[in-house]
């Protein structure tokens, strides 16, 4: 099993560069030529909040870890919003509009329903729900914390067996889109007032994947988690069964992995949010600014009064208006600078 720690995501991008182009084997998938790990690896990054890709080599877009988190934090799997911001996601799609194995409905509205969720600006459902039960994993996070600040059964579950294993009629499913992610384990550090999170996941490509969003995902669910639950913010670690990289991307990861100068600086927003109700509010307020620049082109500015909150809306902003803004996190005026019309 390999093992690594990381202050921040770019001192990850070369770290773990340099480690699949060292002991990667070869691998043919799903018609593709890959190397991977041959055992499980498992890393800790000790500031999270140092999740903005800064090296260059990486060309990171920054647009989509923004779009992707709204898009888990409202429960959707649409097209209509990720699909704006990145437009090969409908490559992964069965249908060409929803994305089957997207982790928003998941999160916010999972029912073990062998149906495929279907959840776009209103959360409905075109099938017959009978007996069973809808949960709001959000919620139960927050109150499972609640009822006890050192549980250890804060686990948010990705996987889901009647969905994903199995079609109608008992035969294998055929998609496009299976989760990697399995389960998100939050726990409260046993000597410390903060929270840490440990995400399992089966199968995990560099580039497409971990680098892309995932890490920014997680972590940012993480801070913002750690907001509502009155605690700090502790270390993440990421446990992966199969960690690999498609060979189309090997001349990048070899320019990452010869990085020797890189900043991971961490940076932690003050909130005004203090529980999952007004998180909520200021969830729906977002996704309503963002619709109103990605279908009105408005370019009248909202202020949430939030610095975490601003930033994220900064970053729809300046991507559908194409203006300069200035971001509370200095890092982020310059990773947009390449949407500003003058750029």
């Amino acid at each position: 099993m390999y093992t690594a720690e990381y202050k921040g995501i770019n001192a990850f991008l070369v770290g773990a560069s340099n480690l699949l182009l060292d002991e990667g084997v070869e691998r043919k998938t799903r018609g593709f030529n890959c190397k991977e790990l041959p055992e499980p690896f498992m890393f800790k990054i000790t500031n999270p909040t140092s999740r903005l890709v800064t090296i260059s080599e990486r060309k990171w877009n920054p647009i989509l870890p923004f779009a992707e988190s709204l898009w888990l934090a409202l429960g959707r799997n649409d097209l209509e919003l990720i699909g704006h911001y990145l437009r090969n996601m409908k490559d992964f799609s069965d249908d060409g509009f929803y994305l089957r194995g997207g982790y928003g409905p998941r999160l916010r509205w999972y029912n073990g329903v062998n149906n495929d969720y279907k959840i776009g600006n209103q959360p409905a459902y075109s099938i017959n729900m009978g007996n069973y039960s809808q949960i709001d994993q959000f919620n139960y996070l927050e109150q499972v914390f609640q009822k006890d600040l050192n549980t250890r059964q804060g686990i948010l579950s990705i996987g889901d067996p009647p969905k994903d294993c199995f079609d109608e009629n008992g035969c294998l499913k055929v998609t496009n889109d299976f989760p990697c992610t399995r389960l998100l384990h939050f726990q409260k550090q046993p000597n410390a007032n903060k929270l840490n999170l440990t995400v399992y996941m089966r199968s995990n490509d560099f580039m497409w994947g971990a680098s892309a969003v995932n890490i920014f995902n997680f972590t940012f669910i993480q801070e913002y988690f750690s907001q509502i639950l009155n605690l700090e913010i502790g270390e993440y670690y990421h446990v992966v069964n199969n960690f690999h990289y498609y060979d189309e991307f090997k001349e990048i990861l070899q320019k990452i992995s010869r990085v020797k100068e890189f900043d991971d600086f961490g940076f932690t927003y003050t909130k005004s949010f203090k529980d999952l109700a007004s998180f909520d509010k200021m969830i729906n307020e977002l996704k309503s600014e963002e619709e109103k620049l990605r279908i009105n082109k408005t370019n009248k500015i909202k202020d949430f009064e939030d610095d975490f909150f601003n930033d994220w809306y900064k970053a729809f902003y300046c991507f559908n208006t194409r203006k300069k803004i200035e971001f509370k996190n200095s890092t982020l005026n310059q990773l947009f600078k390449k949407y500003y019309n003058h750029e």
